[in-house]
């Protein structure tokens, strides 16, 4: 009788560690979707895409597969595309951000799949101290701030925000920016991925001023961030630099990012008992204009110059 009972024990044991074991390890996606997704002209353009690239442009998808076992991205929310605007959303990506790269690194960094999105969005909860009439007490309340992208990455697709009528309404600065964020998104997407490897001295000066206490009193550009991000990671930082040096003028890039005011790194130095400048922005930069030169011989600054025009 007690060998029965050790013998189901271990049975039930086995069982326990086995879905444990399963549950530890991701699995890829498990939604298919038939492809192309519909009849119309458009849909033998993503067709043709997807033969030459394979990659898939899907304008029907599920919230799971935006959102699915990407840690980065789970305060992030997508809506699905309002069809009439897929035509314009794949024209946009394809010609403005896809089409920047040589076809050989294009077909290294992308994705599985680009999913179109009519929004895309986060929404981040803080505490407003508001005034009550009725108690005559200051009190706290939970406020919710909703903020929209214009792309996200995720495992294995990258996601586009504006396949709708907000696509009309852009400005001219605001579709520069969408095709920087889809740039910016794309590298990301390679990055973490391992389809590009992000330079040892980049992930370096990552590491050794990404925290809280230089945050503080430096602020994000004084850490060498060009944008804040709460969760930012080696990867994104990456993304950002690539994004800017895409769609800035090689002038307006340094005017901006290398500017006195906004480079503001600085460490103490114990010999002089004073703060020096270590242009953080300025060694990221170069870094980053230097690997893809000599790595894939693509020249930022060109790119810059030529979409800022």
């Amino acid at each position: 009788m007690k060998n029965n009972i050790l013998f189901i024990l271990l049975i039930f044991t086995g069982l326990f560690f086995a879905c444990g074991e399963k549950d530890l390890t991701p699995s890829e996606p498990q939604t298919f979707y038939e492809f192309p997704q519909g009849n119309a002209d458009y849909d033998q353009e993503f067709l043709a895409y997807y033969e030459k690239y394979n990659v898939q442009f899907l304008y029907k998808y599920k919230e799971s597969d935006f959102r699915w076992n990407v840690t980065e991205y789970i305060p992030y929310y997508s809506v699905q595309a309002d069809e009439a605007y897929a035509d314009k959303a794949f024209h946009f990506i394809t010609e403005n951000s896809f089409a920047i790269w040589d076809e050989d690194f294009l077909r290294k960094i992308l994705p599985l799949r680009v999913l179109l999105a009519s929004e895309i969005y986060s929404v981040t909860e803080r505490y407003d101290y508001v005034y009550d009439e009725e108690t005559q007490e200051w009190g706290s309340v939970k406020v919710y701030d909703t903020t929209y992208h214009a792309a996200a990455s995720g495992l294995n697709h990258i996601a586009f925000g504006y396949t709708s009528e907000k696509f009309d309404q852009l400005t001219e600065n605001e579709k520069l920016n969408a095709t920087g964020e889809i740039t910016k998104s794309l590298i990301v997407y390679a990055a973490s991925r391992d389809k590009i490897e992000i330079p040892t001295e980049f992930s370096d000066l990552f590491n050794n001023s990404s925290n809280t206490e230089n945050q503080g009193q430096w602020g994000y550009n004084g850490c060498g961030f060009l944008e804040y991000y709460k969760n930012i990671d080696v990867n994104y930082d990456f993304g950002l630099y690539v994004k800017y040096l895409t769609i800035m003028s090689e002038d307006e890039f340094k005017a901006w990012a290398l500017s006195d005011s906004f480079d503001v790194s600085a460490e103490w130095d114990q010999s002089s008992g004073t703060y020096k400048r270590t242009y953080l922005i300025k060694q990221k930069y170069e870094i980053v204009l230097d690997y893809f030169k000599t790595k894939y011989n693509i020249d930022l600054h060109a790119i810059g110059n030529q979409a800022s025009k």
